[in-house]
């Protein structure tokens, strides 16, 4: 399952099996994980921060141009219409935003940590995981299940306590972390490219579905009257979008072990504009 909570950095609840097990001159992991070192640094380099790649700034115009899709995404809410939410969201891209690439802006720290974890998809196919997890300081990982992997990834590319835009992509890489054990996938050093596809674009689809939750959901989610009822309208969100763009994000990732950071960072670009295209798309024409 995809969007399953409002977007505010709640616990997830996910506790990794090297929490009382950290390694000799590792960071501990109730301290933040190990510390982010970027591509191409040598082992025992000093630490950097993370990069942030800031959100779009506000337009003073956009609560205008956002109340059809507002209008929408409520009606789909009370009425459970499908259709309304094809047009909500199509809206909130051609109207809202303006235009697909306008929509990729507003990814702002979702596009940060996405590059990162394109990078390391790059790294695992350029050098292997060990080697890979060596770029991160996460060496002693070598072995360990994938949800480890990835959560130790988390606590140093999108760590908790930011801001709504930074919320998004934490708790998006949080869902595309609990569907590793339902895809029963092992360890990380035995992921396959296809293994490491599908990851990320669990992560982008739950990045976007956030992003429209925030931007045009927010007080309509709140309108169910039980819990229930409210994971069933997230769940619906999250079929549509995974409907639209898993499985055909495929051509943007051809070459990759050759792309520079630079070059994977534009790649990320391209990937956000094509989701967007593509869930846009998928409503026909809307007015």
């Amino acid at each position: 399952m995809g969007t399953s909570k409002p977007y505010g950095g709640a616990p997830s609840g996910l506790v990794p099996s090297w929490a009382d097990d950290t390694a000799p001159g590792a960071a501990t992991p109730g301290g933040g994980g190990a510390p982010y070192a970027p591509p191409g640094a040598p082992p025992g380099a000093p630490p950097a921060n993370p990069p942030r790649i800031p959100a779009a700034a506000p337009d003073p115009a956009a609560a205008g141009r956002l109340s059809v899709a507002k209008g929408n995404f409520t009606r789909f809410v009370r009425g459970g219409d499908s259709e309304r939410l094809r047009r909500s969201v199509a809206q909130y891209v051609r109207n809202g935003t303006g235009s697909s690439r306008n929509a990729a802006r507003r990814m702002g720290a979702s596009r940060g940590v996405g590059a990162r974890l394109l990078q390391v998809i790059r790294d695992v196919d350029q050098q292997g995981a060990v080697a890979a997890l060596q770029k991160l300081n996460l060496q002693h990982l070598a072995g360990r299940p994938a949800a480890d992997v990835f959560l130790a990834m988390l606590e140093t590319m999108c760590p908790p306590g930011g801001r709504i835009d930074e919320a998004i992509a934490r708790q998006a890489m949080l869902d595309a972390i609990s569907g590793l054990a339902d895809d029963g996938v092992g360890t990380f050093d035995l992921m396959t490219g296809e293994q490491l596809s599908e990851f990320f674009q669990s992560f982008v689809i739950n990045t976007i579905e956030g992003r429209v939750v925030a931007d045009i959901g927010e007080h309509a989610i709140d309108l169910p009257e039980t819990v229930d009822d409210v994971e069933h309208v997230l769940e619906q969100l999250h079929e549509f979008v995974s409907g639209c763009v898993r499985g055909r994000l495929g051509e943007h990732f051809d070459g990759l072990a050759e792309k520079s950071d630079q070059q994977v960072k534009e790649t990320l670009e391209r990937i956000y504009v094509a989701a967007f295209d593509l869930v846009s798309a998928m409503a026909g024409d809307v007015k």
